[in-house]
């Protein structure tokens, strides 16, 4: 007598259009590492241009000092976003059709953006090239912005989510009035992005505006 074949467990609650985060996560990873990579082989082709009698080492340094600068601070943006990425998907269970698509069209801008990076090097006043690295930065967050919202959406609401979302925001928000600045006053060249560095300060403006609004409405409530 044979056994019954075994039919594997299925969970009713899962949608077979939707994945673990974990791939998509790995997947990511590995973009984001070939980006990162592919930002420091212009470095490496300096070395060999400036092979000559007079050259040295620290003249390379001197001579490039535009694309040295582009190419860290890509660097600490990518890693920033990637940062980002992880952060949205915490305690995600599944991700469908929507949050990949835009999670694809994330990845394309961090692809891209060695390309804007090259040309701040090469061509660092030019207003274009500020314009186009700028934009392509408010892109990206943006499109992490769309992700946090996306994923959000597929977990239990809780307290915190009004925060999040607000937090989120902050970079994309903040890039936006860049972009502005840049179209405005292009003479003013890159020194708009150290506006990133109020990311932290306005998040925590935001998330006790916000807790002070939801206590207020629970007095409200409970009287």
């Amino acid at each position: 007598m044979t056994d019954p074949e075994q039919v594997p467990d299925v969970d009713p609650d899962v949608d077979p259009d939707q994945l673990g985060p974990e791939r998509l996560l790995a997947f990511s990873d590995g973009v984001v590492a070939i980006a990162l990579t592919l930002l420091v082989l212009p470095l490496a082709e300096l070395v060999p241009e400036a092979e000559e009698p007079t050259g040295s080492g620290l003249g390379i340094l001197t001579d490039n000092l535009s694309l040295i600068g582009s190419f860290a601070l890509s660097f600490v943006v990518i890693a920033r976003f990637w940062a980002a990425h992880h952060r949205v998907f915490d305690g995600a269970r599944r991700v469908g059709p929507a949050i990949v698509w835009v999670n694809t069209a994330w990845l394309f801008t961090i692809v891209v953006l060695p390309f804007p990076t090259e040309m701040v090097g090469t061509f660092p006043d030019d207003a274009f090239t500020l314009r186009f690295y700028v934009l392509m930065l408010f892109v990206s967050s943006g499109l992490l912005t769309v992700m946090t919202v996306l994923v959000r959406r597929t977990r239990t609401p809780d307290g915190d989510t009004p925060t999040r979302y607000a937090a989120s925001g902050t970079t994309a928000g903040l890039l936006f009035v860049v972009v502005v600045v840049t179209l405005v006053v292009p003479q003013w060249g890159y020194w708009p992005l150290l506006l990133l560095f109020a990311t932290g300060p306005v998040e925590g403006v935001l998330r006790r505006a916000i807790e002070r609004r939801r206590a207020s409405r629970g007095t409200v409530t409970r009287s």
